[in-house]
């Protein structure tokens, strides 16, 4: 049985190995670098109607299972939205889509430009 410890690492992507013979191995979040998120941002104007919908539920931390229930639809059917919105946004995991809904939902819609930072050739870490 793993600890509560154990799953959160396992439940942000973390590193998880609580053994301490294995040295630079901790539950450390792995980086996701900004340039992920700054080339995402466009292309979510790519998505569907439904795939925004489960998209903005992903920003709210939702998961499968909750997303079926809010949109009245299978599990299957939100897991296959899910493998779309990582697919057109290039993105490697849920949690990655989760942020970037977080961004794209914080960010004034009337804006054209995107956070500086974001662009930044220091934080270009592929």
């Amino acid at each position: 049985m793993l600890s509560r410890g154990r799953l959160s690492c396992q439940a942000c992507g973390a590193v998880d190995d609580t053994r301490p013979d294995v040295p630079g191995r901790d539950c450390a979040p792995r980086a996701i670098p900004p340039r992920t998120f700054a080339a995402a941002l466009p292309l979510t104007r790519a998505l569907t109607l439904r795939e925004r919908a489960i998209f903005e539920l992903l920003g709210h931390g939702y998961d499968n299972r909750s997303i079926s229930r809010a949109l009245e639809i299978s599990e299957r059917t939100v897991k296959r939205h899910v493998t779309a919105i990582l697919g057109k946004l290039n993105l490697q995991s849920r949690l990655q889509a989760g942020l970037v809904a977080l961004i794209v939902s914080t960010w004034p819609a009337e804006s054209a430009a995107w956070p500086e930072g974001l662009m930044d050739p220091q934080f270009d870490f592929q």
